[in-house]
């Protein structure tokens, strides 16, 4: 009887996990997205213009810093330092006017981008759901105040720690999702996600590679990374979708 209440013991404490598949995971997001594909692809579309504005802005400060290299190599060439003197404290003066655009533009787009991204995953959830969601304005603001927050924390993890950063940032995938579709503070909604993805971790890793592969892929053509961001998007809403009510 010990040895019985034993073995029940231990097939109770064994965790079950909801099967999730990588590939029907994208079938699903691609379903979604092929319905939703306009909305979502408007909304990556101001992200993307807001993302990369600070960079195109800053174009001259960038072109300056571009010359001044070259002609210090041009005259580090000609072994003339008292020229490769006078051109290093010109092009200090011109990377500090760069950063300082660059700053300056990105401080005014960073509230922008935090909207706009948390609004791309609430269309994507309805893409997912094929229904129309209306959610709080005040609930997407605050939502996008968090994501931004920790957006900051998981890039300074992936700088100081990588494994952990990588490990943390699969483990916190859901966090805005749960924040956003079932309306949890922030400590229930770190909970969700990582049950969510507790025995899941490298099919979600595989996802996230996957599609920075494909949006990699897009940056030279600009206009094809507005769907590839919407549909990655998508397949992150799927994957939430799929894990937390498995059929």
């Amino acid at each position: 009887m010990i040895r019985g209440r034993s073995a029940t013991s231990m097939t109770m404490e064994t965790p079950v996990y909801p099967d999730f598949s990588l590939m029907a995971c994208y079938a699903k997001a691609w379903k979604s997205f092929a319905k939703w594909w306009i909305p979502i692809c408007l909304i990556a579309g101001g992200l993307m213009v807001f993302e990369l504005g600070p960079k195109q802005l800053a174009k001259a400060e960038s072109s300056a810093v571009s010359q001044s290299l070259t002609k210090i190599a041009v005259a580090i060439g000609q072994d003339d330092w008292l020229e490769v003197e006078e051109l290093a404290i010109k092009l200090n003066e011109t990377v500090l006017a760069y950063a300082k655009t660059v700053a300056t533009f990105t401080l005014y787009a960073t509230p922008v981008v935090a909207v706009l991204t948390i609004l791309l995953l609430c269309t994507s959830i309805m893409a997912v759901q094929d229904r129309r969601i209306r959610y709080s304005p005040w609930r997407i603001l605050f939502v996008a105040l968090v994501n931004t927050l920790m957006t900051v924390v998981k890039i300074l993890l992936l700088f100081l720690f990588l494994p952990l950063g990588i490990y943390l940032y699969i483990k916190l995938y859901f966090v805005s999702l749960a924040m956003v579709e079932e309306r949890k503070n922030l400590a229930a909604a770190i909970q969700k996600s990582w049950s969510l993805s507790t025995g899941h971790f490298w099919p979600l890793l595989g996802m996230v590679i996957l599609n920075s592969i494909l949006q990699f892929a897009m940056v030279p053509t600009l206009i094809g990374l507005i769907p590839a961001s919407g549909f990655a998007t998508t397949t992150r809403a799927a994957a939430f979708a799929m894990l937390r009510d498995p059929e």
